[in-house]
């Protein structure tokens, strides 16, 4: 009977610390989850006769704290270019991001772009 209420006892201390350390836990234990909150791209790092693409945005992670992966494409006339970046991205927390592209050039075709992430050590890589 008396070892029933230890039992009970060490349960009950182990809930009150896993409830009181869970976001500590779970920043350390659950690998970063990042998303692309909003991207675009635009000329505003070009100067007057050297044109270049400039691809920014914002991304989030709602996964724990971790180092991510940003990478971004751009595409013109048949060329493809690409450019990336590590960085480590707390829990819940946005972060700004920019790439220039000079090999874009003004007078030739639209380009095109896209950005993608995902957690550093992952598949994707």
């Amino acid at each position: 009977m008396k070892s029933k209420y230890v039992i009970i006892g060490i349960l009950l201390i182990i809930g009150i610390f896993l409830f009181t350390n869970y976001q500590r836990i779970f920043k350390s234990v659950v690998p970063p989850k990042p998303e692309i909150v909003n991207s675009h791209a635009d000329g505003t790092s070009s100067s007057l006769f050297n044109y270049s693409m400039k691809i920014s945005g914002r991304i989030i992670n709602k996964g724990g704290d971790g180092y991510v992966i940003i990478r971004a494409y751009a595409e013109q006339a048949g060329n493809k270019y690409e450019k990336s970046k590590q960085i480590y991205l707390p829990s819940y927390q946005t972060e700004e991001f920019a790439f220039v592209f000079d090999e874009v050039k003004l007078l030739r075709k639209q380009p095109t772009y896209h950005v993608e992430t995902f957690p550093l050590g992952s598949m994707l890589e």
